[in-house]
């Protein structure tokens, strides 16, 4: 199942995305092109940089363009791939039960996002052909409070990442 999210819900619930997690996402369709320069102009502030404000003026009808800046913005970002693909399945995972009602079985979805991502580990505990751990932990109505605290753990984890990369070992904020 391919999902394509809108930059107003992704900067929303994720305004920590890095360029490299935008740019995972716009290459692997999860944003559209319009949806990056959505998600761009919302967080556009006067610290942005002049890619940023580049990325911003554009239309999102310029797939080419909006791609060649984005790669541009993302070329300093240093981490790899599997955190921008945890954030993609965090956001994913969100879109859907937040919108859970408009989907006949969103637990069938579920199913086809662990499919999607490769059989993510992380995401046994919501899937229903999957044993519980914890036999307490059946049911439907288990599963989506199951999914609940995984989306806010997530959440904290990924917060937590990105807040990180921008504090420097010698910047005296170790405790921090």
């Amino acid at each position: 199942m391919h999902m394509i999210l809108d930059g107003e819900f992704c900067y929303s619930e994720a305004p920590w995305l890095s360029w490299g997690d935008i740019n995972y996402g716009l290459g692997r369709g999860y944003l559209t092109p319009s949806g990056v320069v959505q998600y761009t102009l919302i967080g556009l502030s006067p610290e942005s940089s002049a890619g940023q404000y580049d990325l911003a003026s554009l239309d999102g009808d310029q797939d080419s363009d909006v791609r060649e800046c984005v790669a541009q913005l993302a070329a300093q970002d240093v981490r790899d791939d599997k955190g921008s693909e945890k954030a993609w399945l965090f956001l994913i995972l969100l879109w859907v039960f937040v919108n859970r009602d408009k989907y006949q079985d969103p637990l069938a979805v579920v199913e086809e996002i662990y499919a999607d991502f490769d059989y993510p580990e992380s995401m046994e505990p919501i899937v229903r052909y999957m044993p519980a751990v914890d036999s307490s932990l059946e049911g439907e109505d288990k599963i989506f409070k199951v999914w609940s605290t995984m989306l806010e753990s997530s959440r904290r984890e990924l917060e937590g990442d990105r807040s990180n990369q921008f504090l420097h070992p010698d910047d005296g904020n170790s405790d921090a």
